[in-house]
């Protein structure tokens, strides 16, 4: 369920970024400025590309040592049921 949701996200993102590109390209302003208002909404969007990135490393980071902390007592959980059988 969760890799739908980030797929949709992905799918969102990718949509306004295209969406915002064409507004930018088809607005009534000088080529020179269309372009470099372009190059700034780029870089505005990789930053912030690069900020969730790090936030889903993270994230994925905080998951993977609950998982391994939840695996780990589950083994203690069952060795200790073993030894009361």
């Amino acid at each position: 369920m969760s890799e739908d949701r980030g797929s949709g996200l992905i799918f969102f993102m990718v949509g306004a970024a295209i969406g915002a590109g064409l507004g930018l390209l088809f607005a009534p302003k000088a080529g020179k400025e269309t372009r470099e208002q372009i190059g700034d909404w780029l870089k505005e969007k990789r930053e912030e590309g690069g900020e969730l990135l790090a936030k889903i490393k993270e994230e994925g980071l905080h998951k993977k040592e609950a998982l391994s902390a939840a695996l780990k007592a589950g083994k203690q959980a069952y060795a200790e049921a073993e030894k009361h059988s």
